[in-house]
């Protein structure tokens, strides 16, 4: 069975960068999707058995759901690391795959240095009960907080609630002109520690290494994701998703 490939939001700012590298490594798309001509894509061109890469924005996913709704599609593999989906959003999301046997894979951040810290800072609360973080984009950036700031918050918490710590995490957040993407988690402990850990994404490249990691573990696993429960998998850890084994 032949599965096409889409690539959405290939003229943005980083899915430009993402689309141009998955070029220059000989990796081609059937459709290549912008603001321009989605709903032509969605009325004409989506269909069963397509594997999508998506760098757009939530107004595309709530369109394509839509559209979902009124055709009969299987065996669509989802990508996507758009952020900004509020909790009711991300529960309609699932249910719609779910019901669609759809398999959706959300990532808040390709890049793999952070998916590295998101990893490690789960073993650091185990010992930090006081953290606060410092999220920094650029102006463009629409969502605040950022995903992966929450994600780290999320995990910081999910470690303290089982050594039955109970407090919450502040979350800063900055936009400023030349920054790309930029976290600084601050621990701290009763007995004179501080334990910084920062992560940059000084260039939108640095995001096409981990899409391309996923997207080949999806292509290549694509009859054995078959078999897993249809969903979308939100706030996934790639280090954890390339690692899994799927057969």
């Amino acid at each position: 069975m032949e599965y096409k490939k889409v690539f959405v939001g290939y003229t943005g700012k980083t899915g430009s960068v993402i689309f141009n590298n998955f070029k220059n490594d000989n990796i081609y798309f059937e459709y290549s999707v912008n603001s321009q001509n989605f709903r032509e894509y969605l009325e004409k061109h989506l269909e069963s058995n397509q594997i999508i890469v998506d760098f757009s924005n939530k107004a595309f996913i709530l369109n394509f759901l839509e559209k979902i709704k009124l055709k009969d599609i299987k065996n669509i593999f989802y990508i996507t690391g758009v952020t900004g989906f509020n909790y009711q959003e991300i529960k309609e999301i699932n249910e719609i795959f779910i019901k669609n046997n759809l398999f959706g894979f959300h990532f808040p951040n390709f890049a793999i240095g952070i998916n590295l810290v998101n990893k490690f800072i789960s073993e650091v609360a185990n010992y930090f009960f006081d953290c606060e973080i410092i999220e920094a984009h650029h102006p463009f950036k629409k969502d605040k907080p950022s995903g992966t700031s929450l994600m780290s918050k999320n995990i910081i918490k999910d470690s303290w609630e089982r050594n039955d710590i109970h407090k919450d995490i502040n979350i800063h957040s900055l936009r400023l002109p030349s920054l790309v993407a930029h976290q600084n988690i601050i621990f701290a402990n009763n007995f004179g520690e501080i334990l910084e850990i920062k992560h940059h994404s000084l260039d939108r490249r640095s995001f096409y290494y981990g899409v391309k990691l996923v997207f080949n573990k999806v292509v290549n696993n694509l009859y054995s994701i078959l078999n897993f429960r249809p969903g979308f998998y939100f706030n996934l850890n790639i280090i954890d998703f390339i690692n899994e084994n799927l057969k």
